[in-house]
């Protein structure tokens, strides 16, 4: 029996290769800027895709990261910045919802972006290791590199 058409995921998930190719741009990008970070890449499930550490970056970079990018998916495609924001509108449901995040906890920082290919959410990128915008900044350089798009 198969699923009526109407009633398949809208989803796009990101793909191994493609997360892979984001973590090797992003690394070039950090490294070009003298930055050690660590990138970590879900689906717009929330699931780990891929993930790396650039050698001497601090080793809770990576947990941080896979937070930050999981924050971002979970709302729906919202950047980490934007998500600050509404968090030191209001602490307290972050603080309710910090634990949800299948092992890593739901950061609203800034530092991840979502990944839309097509106009479609497939995924999120999350760094640390730097001051947050310069982790911004490498995360969206990284995502454009490949032809997605941070945005709708």
């Amino acid at each position: 029996m198969s699923i009526p058409e109407q009633a398949q995921p809208v989803r796009s998930l990101i793909r191994y290769g493609q997360a892979a190719t984001l973590i090797d741009a992003a690394m070039g990008i950090a490294g070009e800027r003298g930055a050690k970070l660590s990138f970590v890449v879900v689906d717009s499930a929330g699931h780990l895709v891929a993930a790396g550490r650039m050698d001497g970056a601090p080793f809770i970079t990576i947990e941080v990261a896979r937070g930050k990018a999981f924050a971002s998916v979970a709302t729906g495609g919202q950047p980490g910045g934007a998500l600050a924001a509404r968090y030191q509108e209001n602490p307290m449901v972050w603080g309710n919802a910090a634990a949800l995040g299948f092992g890593a906890p739901m950061l609203p920082a800034q530092g991840s972006l979502p990944i839309f290919i097509g106009g479609v959410l497939v995924g999120a990128m999350g760094a640390s290791g730097a001051p947050s915008a310069v982790d911004e900044a490498v995360v969206k350089q990284a995502i454009e590199s490949i032809g997605a798009s941070t945005g709708a």
